[in-house]
């Protein structure tokens, strides 16, 4: 899962940032309303945690801009006022949550807007023939063991099982498992599907290449390669 992080104080986005580390949630973070727009530009996200404050600016701008692109948000604040919080909520914010707060509760408040809007909980699986991955803890089972992948396999992997049947395109991959397209490379993705295919191999799984435009995950053997 992917977090978009807006909150301009350092102190506090670290261990926020760290803390949906801990859970498997990919995090990024912008200190600003036009850097939250710009990654908003670039990459998919989840859910979004809003600081109402960012310097001058005022987060709640960016919510109307959250809810054209259907992502959840929610509000962080140190206003514990109902005139304030009833003011966000009627343009569109999913929850509001006064600072300070306990790492539990935030979690919990994220996994209750994902599951009402998304119907996405922490205990959702992803399942295919006899694979199958937890998108919160990032574990990926084969017959009910565990396989030990790098992060970024298992980002690629959900992708795949998301869109069986289909070819999960490039920019898909990119946009999900990498922080920022200057971070992405096509061969930096090759080299990871390739790794990620001599494992599935093993129990009955190939990625399939479709040069020019993306992967499918198949449940067949197959001498295909990146």
């Amino acid at each position: 899962m992917k977090v978009l992080l807006v909150e301009d104080e350092v102190d506090l986005a670290i261990p926020i940032s760290k803390l949906f580390s801990s859970v498997g949630w990919d995090c990024a973070v912008a200190k600003s309303i036009n850097s939250a727009i710009d990654l908003l530009e670039r990459e998919t996200f989840d859910i979004c945690i809003l600081d109402l404050f960012l310097g001058k600016e005022s987060g709640s701008m960016l919510i109307p801009i959250l809810n054209e692109r259907n992502i959840p948000v929610i509000v962080l604040t140190v206003v514990d006022d109902v005139s304030e919080k009833v003011r966000c909520l009627r343009m569109g914010a999913d929850d509001y949550m006064v600072k300070p707060f306990s790492p539990e509760e935030l979690l919990t408040r994220i996994e209750t807007v994902l599951r009402r809007v998304k119907g996405i909980t922490r205990n959702r699986t992803i399942k295919y023939e006899n694979l199958e991955i937890d998108p919160f803890s990032m574990t990926v089972r084969i017959n009910g063991h565990a396989i030990f992948l790098p992060k970024k396999q298992v980002m690629i992997l959900i992708k795949l099982l998301e869109n069986i049947g289909g070819v999960t395109s490039y920019n898909t991959l990119f946009s999900y498992a990498w922080v920022s397209y200057e971070d992405a490379s096509i061969d930096a993705l090759r080299t990871h599907v390739h790794n990620l295919r001599k494992v599935l191999r093993n129990y009955g799984f190939d990625i399939i290449s479709y040069p020019g435009v993306g992967y499918t995950l198949r449940y067949e053997k197959s001498t295909e390669s990146v």
